[in-house]
């Protein structure tokens, strides 16, 4: 293998593939990149055994070549390289030597042949806005639990119909909802194995999700697939994959009929909530206190400390106490993308579902109340 290749563009290529990189592999050789130089093209992967993340870039080949080095090595290497130079890598003996301006490293290589294989990428499922499905997975996937007792629980839902994929994702607490718009792959007909589905629903781990997210923000198109055991994402020059989790989320109905309904400022009530949060313990709760004009927020315990913030609002139907989770709260609220947040509640005893107003289909979250003593 020789090439060369803009710096810039190594260093974030490697940089993606690396969150696919086990940071305390199994085995030696799953610390390992894989490198391959062929036609023009540079592409570098990361696999450990339940997602993996490829990134390709243009470069000068002229050798073709395949290996594998310590991932984490070469992209913290690369990192540090001059920008604006180009660099040069080329397969010396059983080393990589990486060249860039004054900078000459060595890298010894790993056993590429004790390096697994990379899963293959089906046909794709449909396509979908980049930008609009990295907006949604980042504000489904906080919801998802980080317990690793129920794992099914750390994963967000892809439910597939006609022209919408619906994102949710839930730790029993609260529950975070998305509407995707996409275009099913009208060439893919019925299932079987390893066939990508345009149907039905998957878990996908959350953290895959995020990963997405990542590189969707700036594409006008990406490809998705989902089979009965992978999910895939691609824009031009990056993939990803990962291992669908088994089993369903919990059915969950969103309320439909209100007795109350507030509106107020988003970033108001966030902060308001931010003024008083440092006065509790992990277990302790917030309270609303909604009223015609206003929400009062308050909180606090006579060993802790109290404390108070309003915040402007408008009310329809009845003024009521609520209680909350702060971090469950702010959560959900952090989601809103509008100015103008929307929460609409049923008693002080049952979850209360917000959203910005007239942004129901974009993101809704559920969220329990605390029963307080």
């Amino acid at each position: 293998m020789k090439l060369t290749i803009d710096t810039d563009k190594l260093s974030d290529a490697a940089q993606w593939v690396l969150r696919a990189v086990p940071s305390n592999p199994p085995t030696p050789v799953m610390a390992g990149m894989r490198l391959e130089a062929a036609d023009s093209t540079l592409t570098l992967a990361g696999f450990d055994y339940y997602r993996s993340a490829r990134a390709a870039e243009d470069c000068e080949v002229s050798e073709p070549g395949t290996l594998l080095v310590p991932g984490r090595v070469l992209a913290d290497i690369v990192k540090t390289l001059p920008k604006g130079k180009p660099t040069t890598l080329a397969l010396d003996g059983t080393d990589l030597a990486l060249s860039c301006g004054t900078a000459h490293i060595l890298l010894p290589t790993l056993a590429l042949d004790d390096y697994p294989t990379l899963p293959t990428i089906p046909a794709a499922s449909g396509t979908v806005d980049g930008a609009t499905l990295a907006e949604a997975g980042a504000a489904v996937a906080p919801a998802a639990s980080t317990d690793e007792t129920l794992a099914i629980l750390t994963g967000v839902q892809f439910a597939l119909s006609d022209t919408t994929m619906v994102l949710s994702a839930t730790d029993r607490y609260a529950f975070h909802v998305a509407d995707v718009p996409w275009t099913p792959n009208p060439a893919v007909k019925g299932r079987g194995k390893n066939k990508p589905r345009i149907k039905g629903s998957a878990i996908v781990p959350a953290d895959v999700v995020r990963d997405a997210a990542r590189i969707l923000a700036d594409a006008d198109k990406a490809e998705l697939t989902i089979t009965d055991s992978q999910f895939a994402i691609s824009v031009p020059g990056r993939w990803a994959t990962g291992s669908l989790l088994d089993g369903e989320l919990p059915k969950y109905v969103f309320p439909t009929e209100f007795e109350s309904v507030a509106t107020t400022g988003t970033e108001a009530l966030t902060d308001a909530i931010k003024h008083i949060q440092p006065l509790l313990g992990k277990a302790d709760p917030i309270v609303l206190e909604v009223a015609d004009d206003q929400i009062t927020v308050r909180a606090g315990t006579d060993d802790k400390g109290r404390g108070r913030d309003q915040v402007d609002a408008s009310l329809e139907g009845e003024p009521l106490s609520i209680a909350f989770n702060p971090g469950l709260l702010l959560k959900a609220l952090q989601q809103v993308s509008g100015p103008v947040t929307q929460i609409n509640f049923t008693t002080s005893t049952k979850p209360a579902l917000l959203h910005g107003v007239d942004q129901a289909d974009v993101f809704r979250g559920l969220v329990m109340p605390v029963r307080l003593s």
